[in-house]
């Protein structure tokens, strides 16, 4: 089972996922796969469990796709967009229809990364919301009360 920061935001539009690393200004593109892979993270699945829920959709034997799903896994660790959580509590992922239905065949899960906006990104000031989100600014800390 894996975890994923604080810092790190995402997106499903148009069928792609978008993450952004909001403390390196880093943002990735995932394909349809590399999207479902993180939607069963998001629901707290173990490898184990991704690998079969996607070999079960797709109709392919698990072994046919577990070494693609393994190094995807690997990459969003080193990318630090998930963090493995070993001492977690078992329980099986849903995945809705749409969230199965994008894609025809099983193609690897894929990232890509770009740093191309990164001054922009950490520059924004999205990055000062409350816990409500954005728009609500973080309350400003008056000087004087410290």
């Amino acid at each position: 089972m894996f975890e994923i920061p604080e810092n790190i935001i995402h997106e499903v539009m148009d069928g792609e996922t978008l993450l952004v690393r909001l403390d390196s200004g880093n943002y990735y593109s995932m394909n349809v796969s590399g999207g479902q892979v993180w939607a069963l993270i998001e629901q707290g699945a173990s490898k184990s469990q991704i690998v079969s829920f996607l070999a079960e959709g797709y109709g392919v034997e698990e072994r046919q796709i577990e070494a693609s799903v393994e190094t995807f896994l690997k990459y969003l660790i080193v990318e630090e967009l998930i963090v493995p959580k070993p001492d977690a509590d078992d329980h099986a992922p849903v995945l809705s229809a749409e969230e199965f239905q994008a894609a025809v065949s099983f193609e690897p899960p894929q990232l890509t990364k770009y740093s191309d906006m990164q001054e922009l990104l950490i520059l924004d000031p999205i990055h000062e919301v409350s816990d409500a989100g954005w728009p609500n600014a973080k309350p400003q800390r008056n000087h004087e009360e410290e």
